[in-house]
């Protein structure tokens, strides 16, 4: 069945297609007597579509894929991503709105953050460096989000920059993306499947151990360093190289010129070889380098005017 005819069984009805990239269509739908905008990404197995509601100008991502069976768990991973989005409610965590089957296709609807991502955002600073307090702004946003999926023994296991999305109408307000490859934990069970992006691997995931929460946390410590620097706290130009550098723990302080120690010693106790010796992400929420910044946006979670308003005082 082709996308057309699947997303009219859906009630998304084609008007006209307004524009064509190297990786997608645009395309003008009509979705219960609204207009909608939708621009898909073409991947592998998944295509992304971007849904404009004229008449709020609300927009929604639907990320369509194909269930491939001739990939192991596929089904399963799609599944649980479903499971988990539909579980999760956060104001630092992207919504799930509704999914659709049709034959081997499944359509999963969700909020769509305006305002790209964090890659994005440091991109467009580099090369100057970022303020501390800009830096622990957005960053305080993203433990909380962290801190409620831990509460419900959820592990994203793929948090990263590109995954780390910003939206709102001033673009304050941070939403972690992209529970693809997330992992719910039964109580305090570990797990030892190797899974994510490489650079933000934790050791224990590179050496095959079973791993917890505490991978999280790894590669937070590897976002923190990054949004401090513009460069990636492991990197390497092979895998066996990177894995290397990965397990040795060992990475370039940042410029204590513009940041405080204390953020260093952060970094350094988020980065720790040895899993139990990180902190939880409460422990880091708790830092005093963190505590009043994590204080502010928990007050102001999800409001775009507030945080704005915070933003320009402290930045």
């Amino acid at each position: 069945m082709d996308i057309t005819e699947r997303f009219r069984l859906c009630r998304l009805k084609v008007i006209k297609t307004i524009g064509k990239g190297t990786y997608g269509y645009v395309y003008v739908y009509l979705l219960y007597k609204l207009i909608n905008v939708i621009i898909i990404f073409l991947s592998t197995f998944r295509n992304v579509y971007l849904c404009e509601k004229c008449s709020t100008k609300s927009l929604t991502v639907v990320k369509d894929i194909e269930l491939n069976t001739k990939i192991q768990n596929h089904n399963q991973e799609i599944a649980n991503e479903i499971k988990i989005l539909s579980t999760v409610n956060h104001p630092n965590i992207i919504k799930f709105y509704n999914c659709f089957y049709q034959e081997q296709y499944v359509m999963i609807c969700m909020e769509y953050a305006t305002n790209g991502n964090l890659a994005e955002y440091m991109f467009k600073r580099c090369p100057e460096l970022i303020k501390q307090t800009e830096i622990l702004f957005y960053f305080s946003q993203v433990l909380l989000g962290v801190h409620y999926i831990h509460s419900l023994d959820i592990i994203h296991r793929d948090l990263k920059a590109e995954n780390i999305l910003l939206t709102g109408k001033n673009g304050k307000i941070v939403k972690i993306g992209d529970f693809g490859i997330s992992k719910m934990l039964a109580s305090a069970k570990k797990t030892s499947t190797v899974i994510g992006t490489p650079y933000y691997l934790a050791p224990e995931l590179c050496e095959g151990k079973p791993y917890d929460t505490k991978s999280d946390v790894w590669a937070l410590g590897c976002l923190l360093y990054e949004m401090c620097t513009h460069k990636r706290a492991f990197d390497s130009e092979t895998l066996v190289g990177l894995v290397k550098v990965i397990t040795s723990g060992s990475v370039h302080p940042i410029d204590m010129t513009v940041y405080d120690r204390g953020l260093q010693d952060l970094i350094d106790s988020m980065l720790s070889i040895v899993p139990d010796k990180r902190p939880t992400i409460k422990e880091v929420m708790g830092r005093p380098i963190l505590l009043s910044s994590v204080y502010t946006v928990f007050l102001d979670a999800g409001n775009d005017e507030l945080l704005y308003s915070k933003a320009c005082e402290i930045f």
